[in-house]
Formats: C-alpha cells, structure tokens, sequence
C-alpha cells in the first residue's frame, strides 16, 4: 500500500514563524506610521492656520481698497471660521470658556469668551505647550498698528495669528 501525504496546510512551526515576523513588522511600523500621522496632524493644523491668516489679508485689503482700514479692528471680534467657505472640515464649532472637557480630539473650536481658536490636538506624543495643558493649543488674533508714513499719516494695519502659549511640535523625520 503506498502512504500519500497530502498537504493540507502548514506545520505549527510555520505558523509560529508567520506569527513572530508578522508581529515584529507591526512593531516597527506602527512607532513609524504614529509618527507619520501626528506629522499629518501637524500639517493639516497649520494648513487651517494658513487659510485664515490668508482669508484674513484678503478682508485687510479690501478695507485698503474701500480707504477704511480702521474697520480692520472690527476682524478681532469676529470668528475666523466664518469666513472660511465652505466650514473647515474639522471645526468643531463655537464653545464657552471652560468646555475644554467635551471638546473632541483633531477639532478646531472659537471660543466666545476669550476669542480665542481652539485646536484640541488628538496625537501629541511630540508636542510641548508651556503651562499645564497639553492637549489644547490656543491662538488669538493679534493687531498691529503702525503710523504710516504715506501723505494722509493713517494707521497701517495688520493682524497676524499668534499662540497664546508658546508651543514646540517637534516630529522626527
């Protein structure tokens, strides 16, 4: 009588072997590919930070071209996310001081209180905000005003987004 094996699967070594090379290139990955993320997280941050500093230079300069550049203050009360069109994907929407418990990770919020833009950050392994907060990163509009030296003498005006809390969101390459 002949004995024919037939292969039906792998050996138990083999699978161990599978097991352990699969579990080693997921360790290695998912440091990697964390970090890759929170760089993304970084980047989409201050690419929302861009559009608002570029949406508010356009309103800037449309007050030049009307000649009342003193209307530029009047940008400080307002919620910078309502000028963006359409709404940011990640904004979270307008929120009292003090709510800093229900605020969702990877938002941007304004809060009404202070002014201030919110970003609640979701992947800060690498991010170090002064102070005792360590998720939330602050910034607020900041005017400056400067005496023109133009034949009318008027205010030059600008405004710039400025963190309240000095921040360091260093990711290694």
């Amino acid at each position: 009588m002949v004995n024919i094996r037939k292969d039906k699967g792998f050996t138990l070594l083999e699978l161990v072997v599978s097991l352990l090379l699969i579990l080693i290139l997921y360790g290695v990955l998912s440091t990697r590919l964390g970090s890759v993320a929170e760089s993304a997280e970084r980047a989409a941050m201050y690419g929302v930070l861009g559009q608002i500093q570029q949406q508010i230079n356009l309103r800037l300069a449309s007050f030049y071209i009307e000649g009342s550049p003193h209307k530029a203050k009047n940008l400080l009360t307002q919620n910078p996310f309502s000028w963006i069109s359409p709404t940011a994907k990640h904004y979270g929407g307008e929120i009292q001081a003090g709510a800093d418990q229900t605020l969702l990770a990877g938002r941007w919020y304004f809060d009404q209180v202070s002014r201030e833009l919110v970003y609640r950050v979701q992947r800060n392994n690498n991010l170090k905000i002064q102070g005792d907060d360590q998720r939330n990163l602050r910034f607020v509009l900041k005017l400056n005003g400067n005496a023109a030296d133009n034949q009318q003498n008027k205010a030059v005006y600008s405004i710039k987004i400025q963190a309240v809390k000095p921040f360091v969101w260093d990711i290694a390459a």
